[in-house]
């Protein structure tokens, strides 16, 4: 059977869908193993975040777009950014209030988006009629998406590794680096 004339019995095994599994895999395994091997840690939320832009590509090219692919993929993004916050409000606990309105903050905006999307009947929340320029340039411009996604994944990773790291020099500057460089992009798909 060709994977372009899958039918919506098999749904659960559509590549994209496989991919999300994998990705929620790989955010628990992140979560497991923190405190052991923090390469490990960052590799798996880097292929995690990478794998978020190949389930949508996979979806787009073998015409495998579902409504559970959708909701899939938003929950998967939703909980890799949480466990983030979360380790993240365990290490920065001077924060944790500030942490938790931002998981407040993306958790719902997400949702009242992605509900409104689906009420107004948009085929797809990337689709922006009318609204903040803002939001217009982030859902509607691939790259910006893209970017703006992995710099904010990349801060809270960068984060927590630079706040347990301090023994590590080499892993300790580099996370430096990467929490600076991310932090503009960040702010913007926080916004």
């Amino acid at each position: 059977m060709s994977l372009k004339k899958m039918t919506n019995h098999n749904v659960y095994l559509f590549i994209p869908n496989i991919i999300g599994y994998i990705r929620v895999l790989l955010a628990l395994s992140s979560f497991a193993i923190f405190q052991k091997n923090l390469v490990i840690f960052c590799v798996f939320n880097a292929a995690n975040q990478l794998l978020d832009a190949a389930d949508g590509w996979a979806a787009r090219r073998y015409n495998q777009t579902s409504n559970f692919g959708k909701i899939l993929d938003q929950i998967t993004d939703r909980l890799s950014t949480v466990l983030l916050y979360l380790l993240n409000s365990n290490v920065n606990s001077e924060y944790m209030i500030a942490i938790g309105l931002l998981m407040i903050a993306d958790i719902g905006g997400h949702y009242i988006h992605a509900t409104s999307c689906l009420i107004a009947g948009n085929k797809s929340h990337k689709k922006i009629d009318d609204g903040d320029i803002l939001l217009k340039l982030y859902y509607e411009n691939p790259a910006v998406m893209f970017v703006s996604i992995v710099c904010y994944e990349t801060f809270w990773i960068s984060a927590y590794v630079f706040k347990v790291s301090a023994e590590h020099l080499f892993i300790h500057k580099l996370s430096y680096y990467t929490l600076m460089c991310s932090i503009p992009l960040a702010m913007f798909k926080a916004v």
